[in-house]
């Protein structure tokens, strides 16, 4: 169990550390945090973002600018509160 948490936590960061939101280059705190919320409750859930895209009928590309914050749709700001049970006051 241990071992999975640490390969995932790993993931994540070599994701995090290309993206546009990183602090190190002049991004966004509080949409880096947000960021880092929702790519680790999708790699809990075992959801990529293909299958993200296709439950919310949206394009994967769209996806990747919703979880970014380069856009904003509201029908995933519900999903990722509901389904991804992610909370901001916690970010």
């Amino acid at each position: 169990m241990k071992k999975e948490l640490r390969k995932q936590i790993e993931l994540l960061e070599q994701k995090m550390s290309k993206s546009p939101n990183n602090m190190k280059d002049g991004g966004s705190h509080f949409l880096y945090h947000r960021e880092r919320m929702i790519r680790f409750k999708m790699l809990q859930k075992n959801m990529p973002q293909k299958i993200l895209a296709k439950r919310l009928n949206l394009t994967e590309s769209y996806i990747s600018k919703l979880i970014t914050g380069e856009r904003y749709n509201k029908d995933f700001e519900r999903y990722i509160i509901h389904v991804l049970d992610i909370n901001y006051c916690c970010i």
